[in-house]
């Protein structure tokens, strides 16, 4: 098994698909595709190398941020710096400048490649950082380096920033042992929709699949899709815009998705209405979202669909458990633990997690480090979950984000948002606690209002008093989200 950078570039890429097309996406007129080979690819890393070398004096463990939409230069740009001997900062540029002002700022950043792109501060990060910024293709003109393996398999290769739901995010502290780890259950996983594919569509004979990335390459679940779908030989088709979804989708044929509640739901709506042909081959949608209706995700395996739900977190890398057995009893399980990490479920329900696939710590944050990592090198994620009688599991909420009553009862916030979810006319929502009651917070678009005050009737009389929903918003606008997706509870 491959468990090095080095090795995936020099002994993967470079030797057993050097022809295979590693990268796919829209140019900019809108229609053409642009395929770039694992060939290529191996190039202008090599070429990264040489820049970022040339550019960040003493380069070894200084910080290479990377502020750019999805983009083929983004995959190179962090092997580059990554076999450069530097560590990667993947950034999120939608933020304010306030919240990038604070990362860039405790991670200090040599460098900066960018898109250039103005996503609403872009004259503060200028004023700020000017000497710093290079375009994404700044590599394009330096001579190929000789690749050498310098990098430990516990040294710091990428810093990630938390999607921070509830307060200020914290840079996650990865290694190349963490990657890998994570990378030998994910291959795993890529066999397994092999056999899925031989058993289901035995007429189309192509191995090499493709997965269609639209979710951000700075969010975990992306990035690690830059190791994972490489040590398989198979293609990334980058999608750079929500709102170019469709037009991508349809222009690059592919085979799996990544995919946020919002895009399963809208998948799901598709094949719902027969219009299918608009995935465009489309047929393993891949969740990380514990309260996905399970009705929908059932419904969409018996429409030919590989269901796959995944559970990890930053912190361990994206690592986890995965369900990819079609089985509609356990369908809402995120799946079964393997043997590539230890995992315990604490007194209060608390997943912990102990394993090659956990971070470093918190960077320049011992103290949160301390409240997470335990003295036994146990993870605890702040997730809770039960596990059933098969070994399952299957998450009920986040730990801090339980509501405390004066009673002394516990209500999980998610548990009564995946009920209010099943109203058609609630797009989104956010339960809390307000002025001592369960207050629900929704979004419905058009819909009637009172559509949805019937439906928490009905649902408030079929919970315990103490769970029942007694005030309800009503948002003119949808609910502010993270930069992958999330709702902010703040």
């Amino acid at each position: 098994m491959i468990n090095t950078v080095y090795e995936l570039i020099t002994d993967v890429m470079a030797k057993q698909y050097p022809d295979r097309v590693a990268f796919r996406y829209v140019a900019a007129d809108g229609k053409t595709v642009v395929e770039k080979t694992y060939a290529q690819y191996v190039q202008d890393i090599r070429r990264a190398v040489t820049y970022f070398k040339e550019n960040i004096p003493d380069i070894k463990g200084k910080r290479v941020g990377i502020m750019s939409r999805n983009c083929y230069e983004y995959g190179v740009n962090s092997f580059g710096a990554i076999l450069a001997g530097a560590v990667v900062v993947t950034i999120n540029q939608k933020k304010t400048w306030p919240e990038l002002e604070y990362e860039l700022g405790l991670v200090e950043p040599s460098l900066i490649v960018n898109d250039g792109i103005d996503y609403g501060c872009r004259p503060d990060i200028e004023a700020a950082y000017g000497d710093k910024l290079r375009p994404m293709d700044a590599f394009k003109d330096s001579a190929p380096a000789e690749l050498v393996d310098c990098v430990g398999h516990d040294d710091l290769i990428v810093l990630m920033f938390t999607s921070g739901t509830t307060g200020r995010s914290k840079a996650v502290m990865l290694s190349e042992r963490n990657f890998f780890t994570t990378v030998e259950c994910q291959v795993k996983f890529g066999d397994a929709m092999l056999d899925y594919k031989h058993e289901h569509m035995p007429e189309d004979k192509n191995d090499v699949l493709s997965n269609f990335a639209i979710l951000p390459l700075f969010h975990l679940g992306t990035f690690i899709c830059l190791f994972v779908w490489a040590c398989k030989g198979w293609a990334l088709n980058l999608s750079a815009d929500i709102r170019d979804f469709y037009r991508d989708l349809g222009l690059m044929h592919s085979d799996a998705i990544a995919v946020a509640p919002m895009l399963m739901e809208a998948i799901y709506k598709d094949v719902k209405r027969g219009r299918r042909a608009r995935l465009n081959g489309i047929w393993n949608p891949c969740g990380s979202s514990a309260m996905f209706d399970g009705a929908m995700l059932a419904e969409l395996a018996q429409q030919g669909m590989m269901i796959t739900q995944v559970y990890g977190m930053t912190e361990t890398c994206g690592d986890g458990i995965i369900n990819y057995e079609q089985d509609e009893k356990h369908i809402r399980a995120v799946g079964r633990p393997d043997d590539h990490a230890e995992y315990k479920l604490d007194e209060t329900g608390e997943i912990c997690i102990r394993g090659g696939c956990v971070m470093l710590g918190y960077y320049k944050d011992p103290e949160a480090t301390a409240e997470v990592l335990d003295a036994d090198g146990w993870f605890h994620t702040g997730d809770l979950a039960r596990v059933d009688e098969d070994g399952f599991y299957y998450i009920t909420g986040r730990k801090k984000n339980i509501i405390i009553l004066d009673n002394g009862e516990n209500v999980s916030p998610e548990e009564l948002e995946n009920l209010l979810s099943k109203c058609e006319a609630v797009k989104e929502c956010i339960v809390r606690e307000k002025g001592k009651k369960i207050c629900a917070v929704i979004y419905c678009g058009e819909a009637d209002q009172q559509t949805v005050r019937d439906f928490i009737t009905e649902t408030n009389r079929t919970l315990p008093l103490y769970k029942r929903m007694s005030a309800v918003e009503f948002s003119t606008e949808p609910l502010p989200r993270t930069g992958t997706g999330k709702l902010l509870r703040k």
